[in-house]
């Protein structure tokens, strides 16, 4: 069963994440992982029930004038749907990684012919870890841990993501991908 990946993005910029799931089911085919807006960018992630597995999907939108469009993105299969309470540290091997990324050429700017590349991580963070800063924005970690980063351009807007404790202590930093030039 699909869903409305356009519509289901653009309640996430709108709302943010409001519900919190345990787990997908027959009847619950998909969820809201997390979601990143940085200015005229978005990414959202979404894990969905598949036949004998799970999908957890990336999206990525840009804001055209009033209007959000739906660019691209992508994903990967897992075996779990993701939704199960964050693990500490010492299970997860750090207290953030960085189990994927990508990017989409936005060509829907008629003034930028080559158009532009929005980029995205996927991030997790441990149990230890409460907020997750990337770039000038601090990403409050959900009970699940993940999280994903989005930025315009072919670097991220930092070097790296920084894993904030309780305290407000830097517990870790993780590099953030940049597009590889072909």
């Amino acid at each position: 069963m699909a869903y409305d990946v356009e519509a289901e993005s653009r309640r996430l910029i709108t709302h943010g994440l409001t519900e919190d799931p345990v787990r997908l089911s027959r009847r619950r085919r998909f969820a809201a992982l997390a979601v990143d807006v940085d200015g005229d960018v978005v990414c959202a992630m979404f894990v969905r029930r598949s036949v004998g597995s799970f999908d957890q999907e990336c999206h990525v939108l840009v804001r055209h004038g009033a209007d959000w469009s739906y660019i691209g993105g992508g994903g990967s299969g897992a075996d779990t749907d993701g939704l199960e309470d964050r693990p500490a540290a010492r299970e997860l091997g750090a207290h953030l990684v960085v189990p994927g990324s990508g990017g989409v050429a936005d060509g829907g700017r008629p003034w930028v012919p080559w158009g532009r590349w929005v980029g995205y991580a996927e991030l997790r963070a441990s149990a230890e870890v409460a907020a997750v800063q990337v770039g000038e924005r601090v990403l409050t970690v959900p009970r699940h841990g993940h999280l994903v980063g989005v930025w315009s351009g072919r670097r991220p807007p930092a070097a790296a993501a920084v894993a904030v404790g309780p305290d407000g202590r830097e517990l870790e930093r993780v590099a953030l991908p940049a597009r590889q030039l072909a």
